[in-house]
């Protein structure tokens, strides 16, 4: 027995086409069906249609705009399933409805979306298809793309969706409708049976995606909740003490010390810090549980996340992300802290230079969290994320302060766990998508000072940053010469990551960590190439010593050394007035050096691995002498220049005598001591050390690297 169809077709002003619409839908073969038309004028012919046919029923009704009509419609309709069909707009065929049904029936279906059929310069226009099962989550994101999903013609619906909606809703453009319908569906249906028409030639216009500030398209329901809330004067109690939580794996337990004890050092009270992780080794639990003794004031608690919540995360597809299953691990913390109502989550690359008791008690007005706006690169942002962007703002992930209890009470971290699941292929920043589009209305904006990335650093004054996230391809641990010189031209940054520098420092002093195994030797003849000294102490290995030689006979590097100096006390300065007094100064350096001595000269810099790599290689194979290859990077080209193929290799040099240069040398200490003072200008030096070591290996890879305009 087939379900009754009411077919509905508004008109709302003079529609040309509206007398061919309706007797297309006269002509119909499906059995039970009766066609609603309701407008806003007298119209002759269709009161004879009506006179002439039983199943359709003349409604004239006055209504101030088309929506009105559509819920009055409803209020007539005796169907089982509702189908919409625009007055200028027609059904291909007698078979339509019963084509459309058949498809509504197989795939069980309550809300079937249709490709339209174009009429266009006399011609139809369609594409072919299967048809598609639409998930609930993704339909917003359908929205956005296909203007399918944003016209209810064609649209065949089952009539008690339209009962669970907010009675608001009903009166609400075909967008907003279709887009709250779409959350109380259980199978929606994108059809290619191509059965329905949009004329474009009777003067029709496709809608525009309703975008903007006052926008009422969402992905979920949870600014609802959020209205609710505010409504219902909800308050989130600020607890006296601050809780903190990170998300980390093996590769961020080196570095969470330096985010830690910032917050130890800026914070004027004491904090809980919650380090939530899966599988860590035995070693690197060690190294975290010692941060409590080293920063007193922070008291870390290791929180591994529980079995049955990996499962459920394990769900989530990383095949087109470079993302980590730990940055999801945000959205349980509702559910692994129990007893946290209010939390501050930092991302790893974060340093607080604030103090996080004026973040702590930020009043979050209801909302889910806060949150701080991500400056989009609009060439490279999608669909979704300028839709966001133009509606609110695009936030960035970073840095939260989250209400855990209001999580807890709306079961969030399930919720968001299976939205990620389903819309993981349109979310290109993983977890910060997420958080963006499932929380759009939800969530409290936060200046950008509580999280200043190198995107808005300009628009700051230094002593203003509460908290600096180095967010983007650039760390501070890890810098390529194409971020030193370019991602990171701006000099607020360059300072940022020098502030890093000396956090990590203090914390290595803090720890009795710091041997100073190696001394840089850093040349500079020209402030232009400056950016030398910034790779030198930018480097991924910590405990080296840098001493500058200065040859510019300009002012400018005196005052940027003594700039860096407040950030690297491990930073010295030598003026040179000639070069015999600079072949001097270095004997002098290397007398008092420790384990290994390292040279670099401008124009060349060191991408930020240089040194740690060349210890590695040098340990490994007990070589005296390690050799970083030469490449050149053109900044005008953005492009680097190899002068050989890099594969990495590790090559032994010992037997050969092609190494003319110190320039990119580590050298093992022990050499000098034996060779005793060397003539720094004379090349015949370079022959005397390399003499007296009885292994010299390279690494054939971009460590060193010339930079030329």
């Amino acid at each position: 027995m087939s379900e009754k169809i009411s077919v509905i077709v508004l008109s709302y002003g003079d529609e040309k086409e509206l007398n061919r619409c309706i007797d297309r839908v006269l002509q119909q073969n499906y059995k039970d069906y009766e066609l609603i038309v309701v407008s806003t004028n007298r119209n002759t012919e269709l009161e004879e249609k009506v006179n002439s046919n039983d199943r359709m029923t003349l409604y004239i009704k006055d209504a101030d705009k088309l929506e009105d009509l559509r819920a009055y419609a409803l209020s007539k309709a005796s169907g089982d399933k509702i189908l919409f069909i625009e007055p200028n707009d027609f059904l291909i065929d007698e078979n339509s409805i019963t084509t459309l049904n058949e498809v509504y029936t197989q795939k069980n279906a309550d809300l079937l979306l249709n490709s339209f059929m174009t009429l266009k310069d006399g011609k139809f226009y369609f594409m072919g298809g299967e048809d598609e099962h639409i998930l609930g989550d993704v339909f917003l994101f359908r929205q956005i793309e296909n203007v399918e999903f944003r016209k209810l013609g064609g649209a065949l619906i089952k009539k008690s969706l339209f009962d669970e909606i907010d009675t608001d809703d009903l009166v609400k453009s075909d967008q907003v409708l279709l887009n709250r319908l779409s959350r109380k569906a259980q199978n929606i249906i994108f059809s290619h049976q191509n059965k329905y028409v949009y004329d474009e030639v009777a003067g029709n216009r496709l809608p525009q995606l309703d975008n903007g500030k006052e926008s009422e398209l969402y992905f979920s329901d949870t600014f609802k909740i959020v209205g609710q809330n505010k409504k219902n004067g909800y308050v989130n109690k600020v607890p006296e003490k601050i809780s903190v939580a990170f998300c980390i794996d093996e590769n961020l337990v080196e570095k969470i010390g330096t985010l830690i004890y910032s917050i130890g050092e800026n914070t004027s009270t004491f904090v809980d810090a919650y380090i939530t992780y899966d599988n860590l080794s035995e070693k690197s639990l060690a190294k975290l549980a010692m941060l409590n003794k080293i920063i007193p004031t922070v008291n870390i608690k290791l929180l591994k996340v529980p079995e049955n919540q990996q499962e459920r995360l394990g769900r989530i597809s990383l095949k087109y992300t470079w993302l980590p299953i730990t940055t999801y691990y945000r959205y349980v913390l509702a559910d692994v802290l129990k007893n946290v109502d209010r939390i501050i989550y930092l991302d790893v690359d974060a340093l607080v230079l604030g103090d996080l008791v004026d973040l702590w008690k930020i009043d979050l007005e209801g909302n889910f969290f806060g949150i701080a706006r991500d400056p989009l690169i609009a060439g490279y942002a999608t669909s979704t994320q300028r839709f966001v962007a133009e509606k609110n703002m695009y936030a960035n992930a970073g840095v939260l302060l989250m209400d855990l209890k209001l999580f807890r009470e709306h079961n969030l971290g399930n919720k968001l766990i299976d939205f990620t699941v389903n819309t993981v292929d349109y979310c290109r920043y993983g977890d910060q998508d997420v958080l963006n589009y499932y929380f759009m209305g939800a969530y409290k904006t936060l200046g950008s000072e509580w999280n200043c990335g190198i995107g808005l650093i300009d628009d700051m004054a230094e002593e203003d940053v509460k908290i600096v996230h180095f967010y983007g391809p650039g760390k501070p641990w890890g810098n390529s010469i194409f971020a030193l010189y370019l991602i990171y031209a701006n000099g607020k940054v360059l300072d940022m990551e020098h502030k890093y520098k000396l956090y990590q420092y203090r914390l290595l002093q803090a720890s009795n960590g710091l041997d100073d195994r190696v001394t840089e030797i850093v040349k500079l003849d020209s402030f232009e190439y400056s950016r030398t000294l910034d790779s030198a102490l930018l480097q991924k290995y910590q405990d080296i010593e840098v001493r500058v030689i200065d040859t510019s006979h300009d002012n400018r590097v005196k005052r940027k050394v003594k700039q860096l100096q407040l950030y690297h006390p491990n930073l010295k300065y030598y003026e040179s007035e000639e070069d015999a007094d600079a072949s001097r100064i270095i004997n002098f350096i290397v007398k008092n050096a420790k384990e290994y001595v390292f040279f670099v000269e401008s124009p060349y810099a060191l991408e930020s691995n240089t040194i740690y790599d060349l210890v590695e290689i040098g340990r490994e194979h007990q070589a005296d002498i390690v050799s970083a290859k030469n490449s050149i990077f053109k900044l005008s080209e953005k492009k680097y220049y190899y002068y050989a193929s890099r594969d990495n290799e590790v090559k032994d040099l010992s037997v050969e005598d092609n190494l003319n240069s110190l320039n990119g040398c580590l050298i093992k200490k022990e050499i000098f001591d034996k060779v005793g003072t060397v003539d720094f200008d004379d090349d015949s030096s370079i022959i005397a050390i390399l003499e007296k070591a009885d292994k010299i290996m390279v690494k054939n890879s971009d460590y060193l690297v010339k930079v030329v305009e």
